[in-house]
């Protein structure tokens, strides 16, 4: 008898220690929080730590874009990318893209931003070509490659 309630009080400490709910590292709470209040409009993300750093992934339904955002321990941002269509592409440098290129297929654009840059990466195509381009926030084009379409 003794046994069967030794063994009963175990599995009971058992499931109890199983059922506790998952905490997570105070510093990816913090880093949700933070992300959070950055981008509120964001309706899907996912927290990974990568080093020393939190890397958030991060969808937006409501124009079709995704991204990414590196954070220290601290909360401090370290960079972001963000991805999207070229309709979302500031009409500036739409415009200076389509003087420059005759290009009007603006097919994804990388935005990149950390402390010393904020630059766009650029995928233009037509029938004959694909070409990637980079822009500052000025508008200044560098083709960086060209390829020919088959």
């Amino acid at each position: 008898m003794k046994k069967i309630l030794s063994l009963c009080i175990a599995a009971l400490f058992s499931v109890g220690i199983y059922a506790s709910p998952v905490r997570f590292p105070d510093s990816s709470v913090k880093i949700q929080k933070i992300f959070l209040q950055n981008f509120p409009e964001v309706s899907y993300f996912k927290v990974y730590k990568d080093g020393d750093n939190y890397v958030v992934y991060f969808k937006e339904t409501k124009n079709e874009s995704s991204g990414r955002v590196y954070y220290d321990a601290d909360g401090d941002m370290v960079q972001s990318y963000r991805y999207y269509s070229g309709k979302e592409l500031s009409p500036f440098i739409r415009a200076k893209i389509s003087k420059k290129y005759h290009v009007e297929d603006i097919t994804n654009v990388t935005e990149v931003i950390n402390d010393q840059e904020h630059y766009y990466e650029i995928i233009l195509n037509n029938a004959k070509q694909m070409l990637i381009i980079e822009s500052d926030t000025e508008g200044h084009l560098q083709l960086v490659k060209k390829y020919k379409q088959t």
